[in-house]
C-alpha cells in the first residue's frame, strides 16, 4: 500500500509540476481563443453594421428611383398629351387648307369649263348666225351688222 501511496504522491507531485506550464498555456490557448472570436464578433458587427448602412442608402435610392420614375412617367405623359394636341391641331388645319385648296381647285376648273363651254356655244352661235345671215342676207347688209356688233363688243370690252 505504501507503494500506492507513493504512487500517488509522486502523481500529485507530476500533476502539480505539470499543473502551472499546461494550465498556462491552456488559458493563453483559450484567451488567444477568446480573443479571436472577439475580433470575429468585433467585425462582424461592423460588417452588420456597414451592410445596415448600405440597406438604408439602396432603400432611399429605390425610394428617390421610384419617384423619379413617377414624375418622369407623368411628364412623359403631359409632353404625349401635348404632343397629341399639337398633332391634332396640325391635321385639322392641314385638312382645312386641303379643303379650300380642293374647292378652289374645284371652283377653278368649274369656271374653266363654264367658260370654255361659254366660248364654244358662243363659237356655235356665231358660226349659226353667219349661217342664217349669209342665206338670208345680202353682203352690204351683212357687213353692216358685222361692224355694228365689233363696236358693241368694243363697248362691252373697254
Amino acid at each position: 500500500m505504501i507503494e500506492y501511496f507513493w504512487l500517488l504522491i509522486s502523481l500529485i507531485i507530476l500533476v502539480l509540476v505539470l499543473w502551472k506550464p499546461v494550465k498556462e498555456q491552456l488559458i493563453g490557448a483559450l484567451d488567444r481563443r477568446a480573443d479571436q472570436i472577439r475580433r470575429e464578433l468585433d467585425e462582424a458587427q461592423r460588417l452588420r453594421e456597414e451592410a445596415q448602412a448600405l440597406l438604408a442608402k439602396h432603400q432611399r435610392q429605390l425610394h428617390d428611383g421610384e419617384g423619379l420614375a413617377a414624375s418622369i412617367l407623368q411628364h412623359g405623359a403631359e409632353e404625349n398629351e401635348r404632343v397629341e394636341k399639337q398633332l391634332r391641331a396640325d391635321l385639322t388645319a392641314s385638312i382645312e387648307r386641303r379643303t379650300r385648296a380642293a374647292e378652289e381647285r374645284i371652283a377653278q376648273e368649274e369656271a374653266s369649263a363654264v367658260a370654255e363651254i361659254r366660248g364654244k356655244a358662243a363659237d356655235l352661235a356665231i358660226r349659226t348666225t353667219r349661217r342664217l345671215l349669209a342665206e338670208q342676207l345680202d353682203p352690204a347688209k351683212e357687213q353692216d351688222l358685222i361692224s355694228s356688233a365689233i363696236k358693241d363688243v368694243r363697248q362691252k370690252l373697254a
